[in-house]
């Protein structure tokens, strides 16, 4: 299965390219299974990170540049909409692919801290590359950078889409977390 469309998706649509894109740049806490928080006053988080946050990329002459609202956010792959929750800084959109794996569970990518776009709902078939929305911009409200929280996982068949939440993502024996990395097929540093 193919990843990396993510990371060309999400450059292509926000010109990150023609910005000089070089890197990605992450803090500890921003990465997948991380045990640590990387904003507020630090300290552990109750479960490891459930996927990856990105909000922060170098360009090739150097400069950092960070997410805003407008960062648009595209799907990784063909899929429905399953679920569309309010999460602590925006909203968190569930899609389900029509990829299974050796044991029959589909394929999820989690997209958390969004502002959908108003058409979007539960039911709404996207294909790979359309944008669903964009990054909340929640510096208002609070002392985080905006960030796309991104994860992708494996979900039984009989996992109601209901039940999907945070909680659960991290804590369920029936879903298996995979590490957003790959999506972004580019380079990265850690700082």
């Amino acid at each position: 299965m193919e990843t990396r469309h993510f990371g060309e998706y999400l450059k292509k649509y926000n010109r990150l390219d023609e910005a000089g894109f070089q890197e990605w740049i992450f803090f500890p806490g921003m990465l997948f299974r991380s045990p640590d928080k990387w904003w507020g006053n630090k300290g552990t988080r109750p479960v490891p990170h459930e996927g990856l946050d990105i909000c922060l990329y170098r360009t090739k002459d150097g400069r950092q540049i960070r997410f805003d609202g407008s960062i648009k956010i595209p799907v990784a792959y063909n899929g429905e909409v399953i679920r569309i929750i309010a999460d602590f800084l925006g909203k968190s959109v569930y899609i389900k692919h029509d990829i299974r794996d050796n044991a029959g569970r589909y394929f999820h990518s989690l997209y958390g801290h969004t502002m959908p776009l108003d058409f979007l709902r539960k039911g709404s078939i996207v294909n790979a590359g359309d944008i669903i929305g964009t990054v909340s911009d929640i510096r208002k409200k609070t002392k985080i950078l905006p960030h796309l929280h991104i994860s992708m996982a494996w979900i039984s068949e009989n996992y109601s889409p209901e039940k999907l939440d945070w909680d659960i993502i991290g804590s369920s024996a029936d879903i298996i977390l995979l590490n957003p990395m790959d999506a972004l097929g580019d380079q990265y540093s850690v700082i």
